[in-house]
C-alpha cells in the first residue's frame, strides 16, 4: 500500500529529511531529501508553492515543508 502525500510528507519531517535555508514574510525557502533526490521546495507571494519535483500539483516535499511555514489549523491543533 502506498503512502498518501500527506503521510510521506509527515515522515519526511519527522526523519529530519527537511531544512529550511531561508522562512521570513516574503519567501520560505527549503531542500526536502525524497526517496529519489533532494527537491527544493518554496512558497513566495509572486509565485505560491513550488516544488522541483515531476509531481503535479500538491507533492509530498510540499507537505513536509507546509507542516513547518503555515499556522496550525484550528481542526490540526484539536
Amino acid at each position: 500500500m502506498r503512502e498518501s502525500r500527506e503521510v510521506k510528507g509527515r515522515r519526511y519531517l519527522t526523519e529530519g529529511r527537511l531544512t529550511v535555508m531561508v522562512a521570513n514574510p516574503t519567501c520560505v525557502l527549503a531542500t526536502v531529501r525524497g526517496s529519489a533526490a533532494v527537491y527544493t521546495t518554496s512558497w513566495m507571494p509572486e509565485t505560491g508553492w513550488r516544488c522541483d519535483c515531476e509531481a503535479r500539483g500538491q507533492c509530498s516535499h510540499l507537505v513536509a515543508l507546509q507542516l513547518v511555514a503555515l499556522p496550525p489549523t484550528e481542526e490540526a491543533a484539536a
